[in-house]
């Protein structure tokens, strides 16, 4: 194997796994240490591993590139049709109200459309992205605080809780991972869906925006039946008799 090929798999090795021993890399490389040890001193010389008690791991700056990338692809994944629910989401606003909006790249997709609102709404985001976009275009917005999420630079935690707790919001905009018939809106991770049960319980109003391929999925965390929100999808779906006997469905570009 060519030095370069060693290259690229230990470091689409750490992409994967983020840190990895001396003793399992070498196992998996399938050459001897002197060797292993070599091309990691190229790969940290090169500023793009680091060398820990035992094993390796990506330098923070490679660990930005990894999650820039990341983000960057979850955005462009059904991309037309996040378009057509934030254009749908946004019939539902008038202008001046209070507003939620989620982390994610679906409720994401409203930014632009929101800059365009008047009168202007309060936007509340746990979004790091999202509140940095709406500043850039003059939408008033606030950011609750807390620990920052890496993988989807949201907050989440104590403290974003404590200051939900203190806010109520007119509409809300949420996103899901997984939108299931029987378990209702779901999420992998439980922090997020803490907080997503808390702007739930503090909204008038409350959409979920879920593009077609979200639905008869499951994900590890409950955040709230389904009647308990409203839909907003691309398109419609064989199962969505099973929902609509739940709860409302509104589907983009259909009157």
């Amino acid at each position: 194997m060519m030095i370069s090929e060693r290259h690229d798999k230990i470091l689409a090795l750490l992409n994967k796994r983020g840190r990895i021993s001396i003793q399992e890399l070498q196992q998996l490389m399938l050459v001897s240490v002197s060797t292993l040890r070599r091309d990691l001193d190229q790969l940290a010389e090169s500023g793009e591993v680091q060398r820990i008690h035992g094993g390796v791991e990506l330098t923070k700056q490679q660990q930005t590139l990894q999650l820039e990338a990341l983000l960057s692809q979850k955005n462009e994944m059904n991309l037309s049709a996040k378009q057509v629910i934030a254009r749908t989401a946004m019939q539902e606003l008038h202008g001046g109200e209070t507003i939620y909006l989620d982390a994610g790249s679906t409720t994401g997709a409203m930014i632009a459309l929101l800059g365009n609102l008047q009168p202007a709404p309060q936007v509340v985001t746990n979004s790091v992205h999202h509140a940095s976009q709406l500043a850039d275009l003059m939408v008033p917005v606030i950011i609750i605080g807390g620990q920052v999420k890496l993988s989807t630079n949201a907050t989440i935690g104590a403290t974003a809780a404590e200051q939900l707790g203190q806010l109520a919001f007119d509409v809300s905009f949420l996103g899901a991972d997984a939108v299931n018939a029987d378990m209702g809106i779901m999420t992998p991770d439980l922090e997020e869906a803490t907080i997503k049960k808390l702007v739930i319980n503090r909204s008038t109003k409350v959409f979920v925006l879920a593009d077609n391929s979200k639905f008869d999925r499951v994900a590890f965390a409950k955040v709230s039946d389904l009647a308990d929100i409203t839909l907003i999808t691309d398109k419609s779906f064989a199962s969505a008799p099973a929902y609509q006997a739940k709860t409302d469905i509104i589907v983009g570009g259909e009157s």
